[in-house]
């Protein structure tokens, strides 16, 4: 299955190391970021979550590929942040509406 991927541009940017940098990429999240989103976190704390969950779809931030955590994004400026969430919400809905045409009936059948 291939992963659809977005990019988009932060207004301030992110500081690694020496470099701030200000274009990133995010992938497609699996189930399996999901879960791994909510051992990071608790579900119940919204924002946290959504961070938790941001840093394993993160694919890259200027030239760093990661690993990204909470703590990176931390750094973000709120504006920051929202651009990515945005970004990360556009995703989503693109990769629903390309389920749209594919069955909607995936339980095996007895």
């Amino acid at each position: 299955m291939e992963r659809t991927t977005r990019t988009g541009t932060l207004r301030r940017g992110l500081r690694i190391g020496d470099q701030v940098h200000t274009e990133f990429e995010l992938r497609e999240a699996t189930a399996g970021d999901y879960f791994a989103a909510e051992a990071d976190t608790s579900s119940d704390r919204a924002i946290t979550f959504r961070a938790a969950l941001l840093a394993r779809q993160l694919t890259r931030i200027g030239s760093f590929t990661g690993p990204f955590t909470l703590q990176m994004l931390g750094k973000l400026h709120p504006s920051d942040l929202d651009v990515m969430l945005a970004a990360r919400d556009a995703l989503e809905r693109e990769g629903e509406a390309g389920q749209l045409g594919a069955s909607s009936d995936s339980s095996p059948s007895c």
